[in-house]
């Protein structure tokens, strides 16, 4: 081989020398790789303390999928030049850890944005290439994306913009919150090489979303229909059985007085009872509470994995309700067939009893209503005659705890329930022999934790589910007694009486406490009323105090039932005026029961069930001819039209400004948009905790020769209390208020979103509120603060913040003749406005929301079967400035709002911008003839 020559050298210097190469080249590569992983990246801690801390738990560090992006697969370029070009970039890094420049958190953030704007600006260069490593537009599929995301990815590709100009900060915290709108604007300029045409495989998917979601409304739409006519049904079916329970009573009293004798005139105590105890009802929020048939489902049982699947989750702390809430009829519809845990099945029993829950207080008493549907009488097959307790057709009891008493929390008074108490499947034969001091003259009744030395939860080697004989002695009992460790009990029994006891060693009635009770049987629904004082007169009793939060379970022996044959609850929490509670007991006005004549009797309840407002003013018309469109409301938190259009805010600010409508990413998770709002996790500074998210609303509309007409349904949401406004109600007068708002394109914005314009950053309840208007206010009415105005009636509005300045531009007022003359010409919002005390109001939103401007219009609410359904009827012609003409041919912005729950002001629920127009199938809101 030295013989031989190869470019001037010896072939075995040549293999030589290729050796040394492959060598080098390896190290250097085994170096370069070395240097590409994340433990090298974070081995400095001004990378591990900072941002690495920063990256935790973020979604490319975890998610649902085990994809894990580390540092180098972001900041790292793959292509090896670029790779190259990286590295010496890197040597300037290593200077400055040698400098201590960022070697601590204050020098760290000092020079975030610094760093932050390098990063953007090597992405922005790469058309973010090191993101395209994962993510690529040919493999989207956007009927799995949300319509916002495959909304942005459709305009990214068609006008050029790239990853980074929308998903700044999404891995580390987010430093564009700290830089001017135009310079975030400057960062997001689409570029035009980045430009694509949609793949074929995302187009594929955009027509699979929308079919997909097109399919989902219709059949929303219809279930809520379906929904909203059962509600109907049975409420007016309610409402017949009361008038045919009354008119036999008034019959049998008519009989008793003979032929001369005027029921009508006789008191109601004739016919029925005194009832209740005074409660104003109608100021107190409603629950529904499922209850179920239990079947043999012991404590021991939701323990054991191989009976209940969720004892994993529930023994890391989940509640019951965190799984079964929603699904309590399904689960009683498996044990009344015997299809799980019940050996001994009552054909033909009902698996579930929907309860409503109402809870009250007055300062000394706590008042608790339940009222439910009478179930048809089912005999049971292994008991003579049929009846298990013949002279009780039905009881309620219920249980109160503190979290002292085990799995009380979680589970409500599941804890007293074992698998070894009477009728269940671990009952002592004879438990007589060993039961000490215990009355088991009834078999084994409730007892709790507290009170065994041991209970076998899991059945290990073959043991007996139950401790109810490992009983501790008369000293430890008293004392768990003492420091709470029980379940007040409380039992109202149909036959009369009224019992008041605990759990602790065993199911302990008539322990003195006082208590009240009434129930009866109306119109096919049992109602009983409870009232028991807050402060506690015996051991057995349970103290309520504001600012706690107790336990609360209930049941109900229905058709002369008994033992473990009842129906339950799940575990609920209740407080006394808290919002947080499962069942609020909210502070109500109390007073003596008085008797009434049965026809106003008869007719006040027939008013409570269907409160009206307003005369009718849909006669003639046929809604069932009129197609429904499903609108959902969300709660909008403080985003005015300012917000909207600042990108720090609103990541949509751009494709806005661009043209796209609110719509066009926001259609289809309004509901989303509501939920991050009412929990105070964007755009709002004063949250109201149980607030709903979004209100689902069906809108029809219609129209004659001469008039316009809308139908509105939507179902009535619980009255949650606003903490920031004495009486938790900020409009005592209206439960509810509906407003709605047409206008042509002669309005800034409102093509794209609707009223939305007349929305700003500086109205009342609004961040940039100024404190005292009235110094400069002008021509403005503002006692009541800054109202609605929109951009035709201001000489400016600051829509940026631009160095600093306050959004919007109240104080900016054109003359007065300008203003007019923008009247005339259709720059204005017409607004209408319906309030439940009854009031109709026509007025216009230009200078500032100007109401009762004399307009002809007129509407008609009512409450039914838990929907509120409300027609509004107004002219098609115009018959002053601020009303504004439909004509065929032509399309409308329209948007509205409901304030419900006793709202005010900005706290309403709001629909995005939609297009109405008069027989014209390109209208979201078509107004068809009639």
């Amino acid at each position: 081989m030295a013989r031989k020559v190869v470019f001037g050298a010896t072939l075995g210097s040549a293999v030589i020398f290729m050796i040394i190469g492959v060598i080098l080249w390896g190290g250097f590569n085994w170096g370069m790789e070395a240097t590409n992983t994340e433990p090298f990246c974070i081995s400095c801690h001004e990378m591990k303390d900072n941002v690495y801390n920063e990256y935790v738990g973020t979604i490319h560090d975890a998610n649902r999928s085990g994809v894990k992006a580390t540092c180098p697969d972001c900041h790292v370029p793959r292509p090896w030049l670029h790779k190259m070009k990286r590295k010496i970039q890197a040597s300037n890094e290593v200077l400055h850890k040698i400098l201590g420049t960022v070697d601590t958190p204050e020098k760290f953030d000092a020079h975030r944005l610094t760093m932050a704007r390098r990063v953007w600006k090597a992405m922005k260069d790469s058309d973010s290439r090191e993101c395209r490593n994962c993510h690529d537009w040919d493999t989207m599929d956007p009927s799995k994306q949300q319509p916002r995301a495959r909304n942005q990815h459709k305009f990214a590709m068609e006008n050029g913009n790239t990853c980074i100009d929308c998903h700044k900060g999404i891995a580390h915290s987010p430093a564009h919150t700290q830089i001017s709108e135009e310079e975030l604007n400057e960062w997001a300029k689409p570029v035009a090489a980045y430009k694509t045409e949609l793949p074929e495989p995302f187009k594929e998917g955009l027509a699979r979303a929308e079919a997909a979601e097109a399919k989902a409304a219709e059949e929303a739409q219809e279930e809520a229909k379906k929904e909203r006519e059962k509600r109907k049904a049975e409420i007016s079916a309610q409402k017949q059985r009361i008038q045919d329970a009354v008119e036999k009573a008034l019959t049998a009293e008519r009989a008793r007085l003979g032929a001369g004798g005027d029921a009508a005139a006789q008191p109601q105590a004739a016919v029925e009872a005194a009832r209740g105890f005074g409660v104003a009802w109608d100021q107190v929020p409603e629950r529904m509470i499922p209850l179920f048939y239990p079947g043999q489902t012991s404590m021991e049982w939701t323990l054991v994995g191989k009976y209940h699947g969720g004892a994993r989750p529930f023994k890391m702390g989940d509640r019951c309700t965190t799984c079964h809430e929603k699904e309590t009829a399904d689960m009683g519809a498996k044990m009344v067939s015997g299809d799980k845990a019940e050996t001994t099945p009552i054909p033909g029993k009902r698996p579930g009893i929907p309860v409503t829950v109402q809870a009250a207080h007055d300062g000394d008493n706590l008042y608790l209503r339940f009222q439910w549907e009478e179930g048809e009488h089912v005999a049971i097959p292994f008991v003579d005659g049929g009846k298990m307790d013949p002279e009780n057709a039905v009881k309620l009891a219920l249980m109160l705890s503190t979290d002292e008493v085990k799995y009380a929390g979680q589970s409500g008074c599941w804890g007293t329930c074992h698998h070894d108490l009477r009728n269940m499947p671990e009952h002592p034969e004879d438990p007589s022999a060993v039961a000490g001091q215990l009355d088991v003259s009834q078999g084994i009744t409730k007892y709790i934790a507290a009170s065994r030395t041991e209970i076998e939860e899991k059945g290990r080697r073959g043991a007996v589910l139950g401790g109810w004989d490992k009983l501790k002695d008369q000293a430890e009992i008293e004392a768990a007694l003492a420091s709470g460790q029980f379940m007040d009990l409380l039992r109202w029994n149909s036959s009369g009486t009224v019992e008041n006891g605990h759990v602790l060693e065993q199911r302990v009635m008539d322990d003195k406490g006082p208590l009240e009770a009434q129930g009866w049987l109306e119109g096919g629904y049992w109602t009983v009323e409870i009232k028991r004082p807050l402060a506690a007169s015996t051991a057995g009793d349970l103290p309520l105090e504001a600012g706690k939060l107790y336990n609360f379970g209930f049941a109900i022996h229905d058709d002369f039932s008994d033992s473990r044959f009842h129906h339950v609850s799940l575990g609920y929490r209740l407080g006394l005026d808290n919002p947080e509670a499962d069942v609020n007991v909210v502070k109500a006005e109390v007073s003596a029961p008085a008797a009434a004549p049965v026809q106003a009797a008869a007719s006040a309840a027939a008013a409570a069930a269907t409160p009206e407002v307003g005369a009718a003013v849909d006669e003639g018309i046929d809604w069932d001819k009129v197609d429904e469109r499903l609108v959902t409301l969300f709660y909008p938190g403080q985003t005015s039209m300012e917000w909207t259009l600042v990108g720090k805010y609103h990541g949509g600010s751009r494709p806005f400004m661009m043209g796209d409508r609110c719509t066009t990413c926001h259609d289809k998770e309004t509901a989303d948009m509501g939920a991050k709002m009412v929990g105070g996790d964007k755009a709002e500074t004063s949250p109201i905790p149980g607030k709903r998210p979004g209100i689902p609303v069906s809108v029809q509309a219609t129209h004659d020769k001469e008039n316009l007409y809308l139908r509105f349904q939507w179902e009535e949401g619980e009255h949650v209390a606003v903490p920031f406004v004495d009486g938790g109600k900020m409009d005592p007068e209206n439960p509810v208020k509906l407003a709605l708002m047409l206008s042509t394109d002669e309005v800034q914005y409102a093509g794209q979103a609707g009223c939305w314009g007349t929305c700003h950053h500086d109205l009342r309840h609004m961040p940039e509120h100024p404190e005292d208007p009235s110094a400069v206010a002008g021509q403005l009415d503002v006692s009541q603060g800054i109202t609605k105005y929109i951009a035709a009636s201001r000489t400016e509005i600051e829509e940026k913040g631009r160095r600093g300045a306050v959004l919007g531009g109240w104080d900016k007022l054109k003359d007065q003749a300008e203003i007019e003359a923008a009247l005339a010409s259709g720059q204005f919002m017409d607004l209408l406005r319906w309030n439940s005390s009854g009031a109709v109001e026509n007025g216009h939103v230009l200078e500032q929301r100007v109401m009762n401007d004399k307009g002809p219009v007129s509407a008609h609410g009512t409450l039914e079967g838990g929907y509120w359904t409300l027609v509004i009827k107004r002219p098609l012609a115009a018959d002053n400035p601020g009303d504004l003409p439909l004509e065929a041919g032509k399309l409308y912005n329209f948007g509205f709002a409901i304030h419900d729950d006793f709202s005010d002001s900005r706290f309403h629920h709001v629909s995005l911008g939609y297009r109405l127009g008069l027989d014209n199938p390109e209208a979201e809101i078509n107004v068809i003839a009639q």
